[in-house]
């Protein structure tokens, strides 16, 4: 019998290469995921930086439109910081350039960087987020120059201020009602950095941007109206009234601008001046510039007109309810470009929403809730920044200067010897504005010149719909 030889085949090398490919095959999906971690952690680091630096740079924006709501773009004096009163120059302007920084005038430095993470003690407002051990930081800055990105017009054809170049500024200086606003802010080790740009200005109070036409308006009749005198060298009209006329003091009397002469003729000083007839002897109140219209004696002019049954038909109310139905105060809604709610709380938003407050001193949108007596050396608004007071009750007027328009819900008397620069309309119909005072009523438009841009007003800001970009 043969012996059959058994070969026995090499199995483990299959084995051993299988392994091998196995462990390789691991160890390639170990470093890919590896990889992947470090990836996504890289990821997830910078998404958080990026959150840190835009939630800064929304801060800094936060506080940019909270700036200028609150006063504008000039609430400073930057030559003098201590005098804390407008100079015509922004506060707050980018980096390498002078602003006030809420304690000196200074040149803004170079902003914050991964190799310099901190933010330089010059830089125009600066911001610090702390949130456990770790700090962000924020700036922001305005730019109302010449054709900024939210100058008011984009040609040439669309002139509002009179100097043909299509944009807000005026032929006098700057605008401080609108500019565009830069916010910036960075992570805590300042890799990151968030931009956010914003368009600021103003919102119209008064239809189109224009307050009353007229220096006296009254939706019922004119009361007893002592020795009044009314000055208009705007335009051609004195009192506007939906009633009668009453009797008047012997020295009452209207006066308009010289015939054959135009507005344009007389310096602003001039045509804000209440001297109505010479000898003026004050420089500083040129006149008198007029001629009188209306009087006792000869009676009413063409500048007065009353018994408008358009006027006397205008419905108004000031039930709560009705705060914001337009239908129910047509006559408000003749002047005012937003229903009395809004008004008020615009008013309320700029903290000049008063009850039982005096509003001396203050300027801008002013809603007073209640009666108010103004007295001598009260004095609401300037002659650069005038007020729109809204009085919801009586107003018993017996002082001054007031400048601006004064509005009244309730009964208006005027006695002693009030000064108001601007123009007073008053809404009750069944108590025609009365007194035996001596009013000095200079009609002073709510519009700018054509030279400069109107001031601010506070109360009036608010950011332009559609403007924010990020990036």
């Amino acid at each position: 019998m043969k012996a059959k030889l058994l070969t026995h085949k090499q199995q483990g090398a299959a084995t051993l290469f299988t392994a091998l490919v196995l462990l390789i095959s691991i160890t390639l999906v170990l470093l890919l995921t590896s990889k992947t971690v470090l990836v996504e952690t890289q990821i997830t680091a910078d998404n958080y930086r990026t959150s840190q630096a835009a939630a800064a740079a929304s801060a800094a924006m936060d506080q940019a439109v909270a700036y200028f709501n609150a006063g504008g773009l000039d609430q400073h004096n930057n030559t003098t910081p201590a005098t804390l009163t407008a100079d015509g120059l922004v506060d707050y302007i980018g980096p390498g350039n002078n602003f006030y920084n809420g304690a000196l005038n200074v040149t803004a430095a170079s902003e914050p960087s991964a190799t310099s993470c901190s933010m330089p003690a010059t830089t125009a407002f600066p911001l610090a987020l702390t949130s456990g051990a770790q700090t962000t930081y924020a700036q922001f800055y305005f730019n109302n120059t010449d054709d900024n990105a939210c100058d008011c017009r984009s040609t040439l054809t669309e002139n509002v201020d009179g100097d043909t170049d299509g944009d807000c500024l005026g032929t006098a200086g700057t605008n401080m009602t609108r500019a565009l606003v830069t916010a910036k802010g960075w992570s805590d080790d300042c890799t990151a950095v968030r931009t956010i740009t914003q368009c600021v200005g103003t919102f119209d109070i008064f239809d189109a941007g224009s307050g009353p036409q007229q220096p006296f308006i009254s939706r019922a009749g004119v009361g007893v109206f002592g020795n009044a005198k009314i000055i208009n060298r705007y335009n051609n009209s004195s009192i506007w009234s939906g009633g009668a006329d009453a009797v008047h003091g012997a020295s009452y009397g209207t006066y308009l601008r010289p015939s054959g002469t135009e507005s344009a003729d007389y310096t602003t000083a001039q045509l804000d001046s209440s001297c109505e007839a010479s000898p003026c002897n004050d420089a500083s109140n040129p006149g008198p510039n007029d001629q009188m219209v209306s009087n006792r004696n000869a009676g009413n002019g063409i500048d007065v007109i009353t018994n408008d049954p358009t006027l006397a038909s205008k419905t108004s109310s000031t039930a709560a309810a009705n705060m914001t139905s337009t239908a129910n105060n047509q006559f408000f809604d003749m002047f005012f470009a937003h229903t009395k709610a809004e008004i008020k709380n615009a008013a309320n938003d700029a903290g000049q929403m008063l009850s039982g407050t005096s509003p001396v001193g203050l300027t801008g949108l002013i809603w007073e809730e209640g009666n108010l007596a103004l007295h001598n050396g009260d004095v609401v608004g300037s002659p650069t920044n005038p007020a729109i007071l809204i009085v919801n009750g009586d107003l018993d007027l017996t002082g001054g200067p007031i400048y601006g328009v004064i509005y009244v819900t309730g009964q208006l008397t005027i006695t002693g010897n009030p000064v108001v620069k601007g123009s007073i309309v008053a809404e009750n119909s069944a108590l025609p504005p009365n007194g035996a005072g001596t009013l000095t009523l200079v009609y002073k438009p709510w519009s700018s010149d054509g030279n400069q841009a109107p001031p601010f007003s506070p109360g009036t800001g608010a950011v332009i719909a559609g403007s924010w970009k990020d990036w």
